[in-house]
């Protein structure tokens, strides 16, 4: 177990001294991946106490938000060949964190808001999650995909803590459950940031 654990920082401190820019996206999509996995997790806790809908309706929003979750995927495939995974992540990362301000100051709009302003979210989410992936096996050289791709699931556990921790101190400190959407919107920010200034050397 200890001798994983040490190969598992070695390999983190190798790519530090010698793969900087792929190290940072591992670092940014940690982030961007916390927030994405918040949207869901908070979804329901939203829909029901702030906008009103009832347990039934949360489950038909879940359906059709993964639904429309796939059909952001599928379209991303096209613009992901077209324009490059990078762009497709800062845009979709971009459309989550306007539509969650939107989704903010629209709180007391009812079930409505919550479906119109919920199913552009989930439109957004998909193109995120795929792309990242895309994005990083142009990273992976030839034979360390199985290694890089198990960096990139571990990163995004070992930070898993950042947009539930965001969630529940906006929800604290300003006293309403739907100052949380700030708090998720804030995670994609800050991941959204540290993407823009990456210029890797793709291997493939």
């Amino acid at each position: 177990l200890w001798a994983s654990y040490r190969k598992l920082f070695l390999t983190i401190r190798d790519l530090f001294r010698n793969d900087r820019q792929t190290f940072y996206f591992l670092l940014a999509s940690a982030v961007f991946r916390d927030g994405l996995a918040a949207v869901f997790a908070f979804g329901g806790i939203l829909a029901g106490a702030v906008f009103g809908l009832s347990n039934t309706e949360v489950i038909l929003f879940a359906v059709a938000g993964n639904l429309v979750a796939g059909i952001g995927v599928f379209s991303a495939g096209w613009f992901d060949d077209k324009f490059g995974a990078k762009r497709v992540i800062i845009w979709s990362l971009i459309g989550l964190i306007v539509t969650a301000i939107v989704l903010f100051f629209a709180h007391d709009g009812g079930a409505l808001a919550f479906w119109i302003g919920g199913l552009v979210l989930s439109l957004f989410v998909g193109p995120a999650q795929s792309s990242s992936r895309a994005y990083l096996g142009r990273l992976a050289p030839a034979g360390g995909e199985g290694e890089l791709f198990g960096l990139y699931a571990t990163t995004g556990r070992v930070i898993s803590f950042l947009a539930p921790t965001a969630f529940a101190v906006f929800v604290t400190v300003f006293g309403a459950t739907y100052w949380g959407i700030l708090g998720i919107a804030l995670i994609l920010l800050i991941g959204l940031l540290l993407l823009v200034p990456l210029h890797p050397r793709f291997k493939r």
